[in-house]
């Protein structure tokens, strides 16, 4: 039996139909649409479809659990932040811009945790001594923002402190 949590996106497994959950009425679905678990129990699940919508039963044994979640890179696949593969961030920032789909283009690759376009993050470093500096860096993701932060305080690389007039 497989084990769901709230929150867990599932795929149903044939056509079906289920009950509401808070109202009257059914809600049909087909094989291959993908809902939100919103709430677990013994014989069924409490569902609703991916976007949104009214929130319906349907039996456990009606869906399963997606091979992989979103953006969780497959074994044996090249990681997203590879640099073979920065051309294509590239080509897609500028179709972004061209097609005004900057904040979209970016929720996007926040989401999939992948490179987007050059934006600036702002991360913030507690050194072991309770010192905590936060810096502002242009980078293409907040882990590679979080890197370049981490390269510069290693104990190989000398602080340079500007002081505060």
């Amino acid at each position: 039996m497989s084990t769901f949590d709230k929150g867990d996106y599932v795929v149903a497994a044939a056509d079906g139909a289920g009950d509401r959950a808070s109202s009257s009425g059914r809600v049909a679905y087909r094989a291959g649409d993908e809902f939100e678990v919103t709430s677990v129990y013994s014989d069924h699940l409490n569902v609703r479809m991916v976007g949104g919508g009214a929130v319906f039963r349907v039996p456990r044994e009606r869906v399963h659990q997606l091979p992989r979640k979103i953006g969780e890179v497959p074994e044996g696949s090249i990681h997203p932040e590879h640099p073979g593969l920065s051309w294509l961030f590239d080509d897609a920032a500028r179709m972004a811009d061209r097609l005004g789909l900057c904040h979209d283009y970016d929720r996007l690759c926040d989401a999939l945790g992948i490179p987007g376009r050059v934006r600036t993050f702002t991360v913030k470093v507690l050194s072991a001594e309770g010192i905590e500096v936060t810096a502002k860096v242009q980078a293409r993701s907040q882990s590679l923002a979080e890197q370049r932060v981490r390269a510069q305080f290693a104990p190989a690389a000398p602080l340079a402190l500007e002081q505060i007039r």
